[in-house]
């Protein structure tokens, strides 16, 4: 039992929170004063035993799926981006509908959303989806968000999807990333089974770049003189919008060497559209035209920008190849972070060429890192795989003469 003077997130009005009961009733009261005076009145009605609960007005008979909708229309449309539109729109439509739908949005209860989760955890057992119970927690989120908008507008008194880890919790991910000495094996991998994508995904890692951001890189956002690139614009699901959140609108360093592999890379797609009799593209990493069979057009596809499944899938070969472990291929981004921290790469640089709101947040998510005092982070990542590298060859080396073996062409040139 509590009352809470509070102003949900967007808004600009006070509410007043009443936990009573097992239940949370959320009323409006309009500026940080009556707010206040209200809690006073309320907490002396809760003592007093004479608190009521609020009624139910006259649109309570509204179902979820409408009151959905009418979110939707009102607030996802009007005030967010289109990825994220998508987003919110790929939630309602897979969770949320699916078992609320035809609910009166009144009487749904915390007993309900518990329901509901269960129903999502046995369809994705039963699809042997992990992506799917990921996603539940993000499913009760906008719940909630559905249902702060529905009280707001009378048309709810309680939340039922308030405190979401309380009622569903997803075991934290493991991330995972190369170490110095596999970096180059997993780029020799790539150049080996899938040479189309070495550019890109050479990039990624050495540029902190997520898969999105690399597809709508163009070739104006590349600064040949000054080494760095701008993240303007991101790619999600074939939706090409702003980049994650406003942090991720920033610069990125490159090196000389990552210059001249997109240097090489132009020279190749210009002379590819050449052929093709088509104008050089915009976006810096397009997919390959692909030869008509007989009887049969060319892929449309070709001189677009890439296809996601079709970058992840070159990973995953260059890591087989290369004989290393599965890491996603956003551990990329795990990559370039643990190679310039451990490189002795302040933490607060390494945060703004990532795109992270504060260092916070690239400590929470790579938090085995140690902080240093290098500046130039491109070069230093540069070298470091170099050293890497070298002192495998060396070491090879030295196993070989220790143990008497011979040493052959391949180890000495290894």
């Amino acid at each position: 039992m509590g009352v809470k003077v509070l102003r949900p997130s967007g808004r600009k009005d006070w509410y007043i929170q009443v936990c009573e009961g097992g239940e949370r009733y959320l009323r409006h009261a309009g500026s940080w004063e009556a707010a206040f005076a209200a809690k006073k009145e309320i907490e002396a009605s809760l003592a007093a035993g004479t608190f009521r609960k609020p009624e139910k007005k006259a649109e309570k008979g509204i179902t979820f799926g409408e009151a959905a909708k009418r979110w939707k229309k009102e607030h996802v449309e009007l005030r967010l981006k289109q990825s994220t539109r998508k987003y919110y729109g790929d939630l309602v439509d897979s969770y949320l509908n699916p078992f609320f739908e035809n609910m009166p949005i009144a009487e749904i209860t915390r007993r309900n959303v518990k329901e509901a989760v269960a129903f999502w955890v046995e369809r994705a057992k039963a699809s042997a989806s992990k992506r799917g119970e990921r996603s539940i927690p993000n499913a009760l989120r906008t719940g909630g968000a559905l249902l702060s908008r529905a009280i707001e507008e009378e048309l709810a008194t309680v939340n039922p999807f308030t405190k979401p880890g309380k009622v569903f919790k997803v075991e934290s991910f493991q991330s995972d990333y190369l170490r110095p000495e596999e970096v180059t094996p997993y780029l020799n991998g790539v150049k080996k089974k899938a040479p189309r994508y070495y550019p890109i995904l050479r990039t990624m890692l050495y540029a902190g770049l997520r898969v999105g951001e690399a597809i709508a890189l163009k070739w104006g956002s590349i600064d040949w003189n000054g080494k760095f690139l701008m993240v303007n614009e991101s790619s999600w699901q074939g939706i090409l919008g702003t980049p994650k959140t406003e942090s991720s609108l920033r610069r990125v360093d490159l090196s000389s060497e990552t210059l001249a592999v997109l240097e090489q890379h132009r020279k190749a797609v210009a002379a590819q559209s050449l052929k093709a009799g088509r104008s050089m593209p915009e976006e810096v990493f397009v997919n390959e035209p692909a030869k008509a069979k007989k009887g049969k057009e060319a892929d449309a596809r070709g001189g677009k920008p890439m296809d996601p499944s079709r970058i992840r899938r070159a990973h995953e070969l260059a890591l087989k190849e290369a004989g290393l472990r599965h890491i996603r291929i956003h551990d990329l981004r795990g990559t370039y972070t643990s190679l310039a921290v451990s490189a002795g790469v302040p933490i607060y640089y390494v945060s703004k060429s990532l795109g992270h709101s504060d260092t916070a947040t690239t400590e929470k998510h790579y938090a085995s890192l140690a902080p240093g005092a290098a500046r130039e982070l491109p070069n230093v990542i540069e070298q470091s795989v170099r050293n890497a590298a070298g002192q495998n060859a060396n070491q090879v080396r030295t196993e070989g003469i220790e143990d008497g073996t011979p040493l052959s062409v391949e180890s000495v040139t290894a």
